[in-house]
């Protein structure tokens, strides 16, 4: 969920993003905007995404975001390519109601209700280009979630898509169950490490049909600049054990835990901010 959450927090994200994912209060998903936008630096997805989308628009495209959560990177896309129809989409009404009012002002990009596994607003072969950051690490069925991306795409479509790699949030998550629970926990049900696996995510998009020989993929770490707000820094923190810490009662424990282990992960910068440096994304790249 970073992203997610990023985006995506993670993507995804996180981040969120499908039919089993959790919803955000008014609070924490303020968290997961702030977090969310650390994916404009230079060398994370939303740039890096809009240089692909930029080397294969033919103009007057026609470009489906995958869970876009609030709306990224499809406003990215729609505000650098006026003359190119972006629809935004995501499984939660909330984030489509976010991503529609951050595009009030993009005449270009429209945001819709839609599940990953279920395009069913989009006819066969009528997308020039798909992408998505920080989503396919969540639906129940990945297979099915491409198999529709394929779907939509164009015969000469693209799709261009991020999954992570590393992920330093989810490091210091697992070290503050650990110290909740007394023995480390198991993955979580909806884990942004899903696709991490070397080869996998490429194992998947060939099993949704795709040509393996017109799969390109890419790597890219940027910072997470957590700001130098205690609160904040352990919202960010424990944002995907929210529902499991007010359950068990760990909030104690839980925040003990996090500035025991933080240092472990990040470092504070001449600005006095915490920051987490090593975030590792995979960009995939799969032409139809």
């Amino acid at each position: 969920m970073l992203t997610r959450y990023s985006s995506r927090l993670l993507r995804q994200s996180a981040k969120l993003r499908f039919s089993s994912a959790p919803v955000f209060d008014a609070e924490m998903a303020a968290v997961y905007s702030k977090m969310a936008n650390q994916h404009k630096h230079p060398a994370g997805p939303w740039p890096l995404m809009l240089d692909e989308v930029l080397k294969v628009a033919k103009g007057g495209d026609k470009v489906v975001d995958v869970a876009s959560g609030m709306g990224e990177p499809a406003l990215t896309i729609a505000k650098a390519l006026p003359d190119t129809t972006v629809v935004s989409t995501d499984f939660s009404e909330e984030m489509v109601s976010k991503a529609g009012v951050a595009a009030a002002d993009v005449p270009n990009m429209t945001s819709i209700w839609m599940d990953a596994q279920d395009m069913k607003d989009f006819e066969d072969s009528s997308v020039d280009i798909v992408t998505c950051c920080y989503g396919y690490m969540f639906p129940e069925d990945k297979v099915k979630a491409l198999q529709e991306t394929r779907r939509i795409l164009k015969d000469d479509g693209v799709l261009i898509a991020t999954t992570w790699d590393n992920v330093e949030i989810l490091k210091i998550s697992r070290d503050i169950m650990t110290e909740v629970l007394g023995s480390a926990p198991p993955p979580p049900p909806l884990n942004p490490m899903s696709l991490s696996e070397p080869g996998l995510f490429e194992s998947l998009i060939v099993e949704a049909g795709f040509d393996k020989s017109k799969i390109a993929q890419t790597t890219s770490s940027y910072p997470f600049d957590l700001g130098n707000e205690r609160d904040f820094q352990f919202k960010v923190g424990t944002i995907l054990l929210r529902d499991k810490l007010d359950e068990l009662d760990g909030w104690d424990v839980a925040e003990k835990a996090f500035w025991d282990n933080i240092d472990k992960y990040s470092e504070i910068d001449e600005r006095g901010n915490r920051v987490m440096p090593c975030n590792t994304f995979r960009m995939t790249i799969v032409n139809k």
